[in-house]
């Protein structure tokens, strides 16, 4: 089996990423605490986005060629996303449909949170890193729920993102690198 060094650094980084804002915590009851102000801060915004996925790469050192040579890499789809921000962190519940590698309606919906970095003065251009924790149903495995914790890369340019997240898994399965547009509305 092989084990690229980008799946390594990308699942190191989701292990990070995720226990950033619950290292402080002591307990579950902090930790609950930190998700259910996010959820309140996001029920009281009034601000949405568009997602459009773009592409599903699936990791050719990861692969057999067959495999990857009949599947779906153009993932057509549609979601939104409602979110806000606080201190540069975006925290968003979102819901998004696409094409799965077999070209099958794949949905997806979750909690996203991304720590931004601004690179700019005027804060129009950023690069994030963050998580997201979802549910996914696939056609493969008849629909049934799939949890969803994943390490999520983006780049902002005003109200224009571009973000991204890697699926790790063992040879022949998953790994797949899975991008989307998200616009702000």
């Amino acid at each position: 089996m092989k084990h690229p060094l980008l799946m390594r650094v990308l699942s190191a980084a989701a292990v990070l990423l995720v226990s950033v804002e619950t290292a402080r915590a002591k307990t579950m009851a902090e930790i609950s605490t930190v998700f259910t102000n996010d959820i309140d801060g996001i029920w009281a915004s009034e601000d949405w986005d568009l997602y459009l996925p773009v592409n599903t790469w699936h990791n050719r050192e990861m692969y057999d060629k067959k495999k990857t040579d009949s599947y779906n890499e153009m993932p057509w789809g549609i979601g939104v996303e409602k979110h806000y921000y606080k201190d540069d962190v975006m925290r968003g519940l979102y819901f998004m449909v696409f094409s799965d590698s077999h070209s099958k309606p794949e949905p997806i919906f979750g909690y996203l949170r991304q720590w931004n970095y601004y690179i700019d003065r005027d804060k129009n251009f950023s690069v994030g890193a963050g998580f997201t924790l979802g549910v996914t149903m696939r056609d493969d495995y008849n629909y049934l729920p799939l949890p969803v914790p994943l390490p999520v890369f983006g780049m902002q340019y005003k109200k224009f993102s571009l973000q991204t997240t890697y699926i790790p898994g063992p040879y022949n399965m998953f790994n797949v690198l899975f991008t989307w547009v998200r616009i702000e509305l």
